[in-house]
């Protein structure tokens, strides 16, 4: 049996008004899937939840697109904050203001058009939508969305060229093409594909996830970016994960292989990508050249 999914005001009927509905989602009662649309909180909300909620917010000639696509699709490379509905409608169609959606217009062929199983959701064909984001997208975050579409298989390359090739007078067609050559499938997050591409652009073009072996070839640890000729290793550290007491165990415990090893290891979070950038390059270049010298 399908999961019933509740509008907010479907909800604010359920539950008996606004304040019943703020309790009921504080204590799990129900769950938020879209903004806008909500489930019981004992639902394992998988891709067909996730569609399920889509169809209750999309207007009749809009079609889902851009991340919030990728996203049910299972490539995670929203921003932070509660996912909005990301919709694409035709040029001379009405725009929807609703909470929630965010819209925009563009050409729509039909060739272009496709439904998502499994409850048959409108949506942009995916190819179309990754090289709408590549080309519409502000570098970094265009990047980010390249490695993830990459590493999860959903497009590969070639794929993505020629989809631009079709769109070639589009703009941001040329920063597209220059996306997918700064893309790397072994990135494994959008926060260690955003810290590459600030070594990238700087000169220094680490290794991403690879795997570090001490003389006799016994694997010691992967590490998220690494300059294997001089032994230095960057980690990105995310809250949510390398604070849980095993991860942190676990890290120091790689670390310390690492070290005995002879590597140095720069640890980085989302501070220093946010507002430490020159100084994160700096630290990389003078730790490399340090190396070099000695």
């Amino acid at each position: 049996m399908s999961t019933e999914v509740l509008t907010r005001s479907e909800l604010l009927a359920a539950v008996g008004g606004r304040r019943a509905a703020v309790a009921a989602l504080d204590a799990g009662t129900y769950q938020r899937v879209l903004r806008g649309t909500y489930v019981p909180g004992d639902v394992d909300i998988d891709l067909q939840v996730r569609c399920a909620a889509a169809q209750r917010l999309l207007p009749e000639h809009a079609r889902v697109a851009d991340r919030c696509l990728l996203w049910l699709l299972g490539v995670d490379v929203l921003p932070s904050g509660a996912p909005m509905l990301e919709v694409v409608v035709p040029r001379d169609a009405v725009v929807p203001r609703r909470h929630g959606i965010l819209a925009r217009t563009a050409d729509i062929p039909p060739d272009d058009r496709a439904l998502l199983s499994p409850i048959a959701v409108r949506c942009l064909r995916p190819v179309r939508a990754t090289g709408d984001l590549l080309r519409r997208l502000p570098l970094a975050e265009a990047v980010v969305v390249a490695d993830a579409v990459k590493r999860s298989a959903l497009c590969d390359e070639d794929q993505l060229r020629t989809e631009l090739a079709r769109h070639a007078r589009l703009k941001g067609v040329r920063q597209a093409h220059q996306v997918l050559d700064l893309s790397d499938a072994r990135a494994e997050s959008p926060p260690e594909s955003r810290l590459r591409l600030q070594l990238v652009q700087a000169g220094l073009v680490p290794v991403p996830q690879f795997e570090v072996r001490d003389a006799a070839g016994r694997f010691l640890a992967r590490v998220d970016l690494a300059f294997p000729a001089v032994k230095v290793a960057i980690e990105y550290d995310g809250r949510a994960v390398h604070e849980r007491d095993d991860v942190f165990a676990r890290d120091r415990q790689r670390q310390n292989e690492l070290v005995r090893a002879g590597w140095i290891v720069l640890r980085y979070t989302a501070t220093d990508l946010r507002h430490g950038s020159a100084r994160v390059v700096a630290q990389v270049r003078e730790t490399i050249l340090s190396r070099l010298a000695a």
